[in-house]
């Protein structure tokens, strides 16, 4: 991003987001036999409905990837195909890079997108600590569901 490689910036931005969600889908959803099949890379093994899982149970159904999205100047989009379509280097990617290129104001500095990457990694760092404290699955599970929620949600337990 500081090198404005737009291209090789916008083909790898599913990366943290898919290994952000098969971790959290392989930690507190899949099965045993899904577990195998994940970490096996064998396909079918795509992004989409792991996330609405992951959505589902831990980001209690506020995750954005899958939701319509108004566009920049039109339309709607899916930030889900946004992400599809950079991983596999398809023709909407190259002119959505063509067109950040001409609109860098439209590109995130590369210290926002640090931010993001690093709140994942403080998120993994927690789970982490949790589990190696002795936590158990639903108890690192509850918090991880609380560091994903916003401030102003209150959980049904409180009120």
């Amino acid at each position: 991003m500081a090198e404005n490689r737009v291209f090789a910036w916008y083909s790898r931005l599913r990366l943290p987001e898919e290994l952000y969600v098969r971790t959290l889908y392989a930690l507190f959803i899949a099965t045993d036999k899904e577990l195998i099949h994940i970490l096996s890379g064998v396909t079918p093994n795509g992004l989409s409905p792991l996330y609405s899982k992951v959505n589902e149970v831990v980001f209690e159904g506020r995750g954005l990837l899958q939701a319509s999205q108004p566009g920049l100047k039109q339309g709607t989009f899916r930030p889900i195909n946004i992400l599809h379509d950079g991983a596999h280097g398809s023709f909407p990617a190259f002119m959505a890079c063509i067109g950040l290129s001409r609109n860098p104001q439209n590109v995130p500095s590369p210290e926002r997108h640090g931010e993001h990457l690093q709140r994942y990694c403080a998120f993994l760092d927690y789970m982490h600590g949790m589990f190696k404290a002795g936590k158990t699955r639903p108890e690192v599970l509850a918090a991880v569901k609380q560091l994903h929620r916003p401030a102003k949600v209150e959980t049904k337990e409180k009120s």
